[in-house]
Parts: C-alpha cells; sequence; structure tokens
C-alpha cells in the first residue's frame, strides 16, 4: 500500500465504486461522531447549572469550562455537519478543528491554573500539561492517519482510486 498513488476521479465514478459510502469501519465513525455531538450540548448544559452554583470566587473558573464545554461541542457539531455531507475537505477541517480545540484546552488549563482548582464534580484534572498536549494530538492524529490510510474514506469524501484499482482499468 505505500508504494500505491492515489488518482482523483469524478464524483460520479467515486459513488460507482464498491467502497463508497459510510459503511464499513466508517459506521462506527458515524456513530461515535453523532453521539459526540449530541453529548457535548448536553454536558455544557449540565456544567453551566453547576458552574452557576460555584461560589463567585470559582464562577471564572467555571464559566472557561463552560466555554470551553461549549466550543468544543461547536467544533464537534462542525465536524459532524461535514462529515455526514462527505465533504471532500473532512480531512483538512478534521486537522484545523483538532489544531483549534487543543488550542482552546492549553488556553482553558493555562487559565484554570492560575485561577485555582475547580471542586471534584467538575472532572478537570490537575496533570501534566505536556501529558494532557500528547493526549490530544494522540485522539486527533490516529484517525487522521487512519482515514488517510483507508481505501474506503478516500472513495468517499476525496474521490481518489488507488493506482491499481480495477475500476481505473475499465
Amino acid at each position: 500500500m505505500l508504494g500505491h498513488t492515489w488518482v482523483p476521479v469524478a464524483a460520479e465514478a467515486a459513488e460507482a465504486h464498491p467502497l463508497y459510502g459510510l459503511r464499513g469501519w466508517l459506521r462506527v465513525v458515524s456513530l461515535l461522531t453523532t453521539l459526540t455531538a449530541i453529548a457535548g450540548p448536553a454536558m455544557t448544559l449540565v456544567f453551566a447549572v453547576k458552574a452557576a452554583a460555584l461560589p463567585p470566587a470559582q464562577q471564572p473558573a467555571g464559566a472557561v469550562v463552560v466555554a470551553l464545554l461549549a466550543l468544543g461541542s461547536g467544533i464537534w457539531i462542525v465536524s459532524a455537519l461535514l462529515w455526514f455531507r462527505l465533504a471532500p475537505n473532512f480531512l483538512a477541517a478534521w486537522v484545523e478543528l483538532s489544531a483549534l480545540s487543543m488550542a482552546l484546552d492549553i488556553a482553558a488549563d493555562l487559565l484554570l491554573r492560575a485561577w485555582g482548582p475547580l471542586p471534584a464534580d467538575f472532572g478537570v484534572e490537575n496533570g501534566s500539561m505536556v501529558g494532557e498536549i500528547a493526549t490530544s494530538i494522540l485522539l486527533a492524529g490516529i484517525p487522521w492517519l487512519l482515514f488517510w490510510r483507508s481505501r474506503r474514506f478516500r472513495v468517499t469524501f476525496r474521490h481518489e482510486l488507488r493506482d491499481d484499482d480495477p475500476l481505473l482499468r475499465r
């Protein structure tokens, strides 16, 4: 697979390919994307209620957590929309949205460290920032690699076939 090149084809040719569509392992991604896009706003609402009940000294930190969750929910909703529209630019958008999410996470982490800890029911860890960044990169990078290497993904989203695909010989 490393020695193959990808050949762009017309959308009609890609749609006629047996690998086209959100089937196979892409169903798992569809399910996870849907669940995350639904759970994100619900979690944001729950945490907004918790933040409103915090003592005044902790309310700015609570607002940061709520803002981070709201922006993260927005990122996942945009990702879900691009995913289900089979947007050819999904992979580039995934990288950009993941980078934005990581930047927001780092900014929130720095602000929360400056304002002090929140109650344990907020679920904010006080772990290493390097560890959190590494985890974020892995969580964004592994799916990107899977998408980039997947024939099904490339046929469906990028309208590309491997140079040895039998449909190119017709």
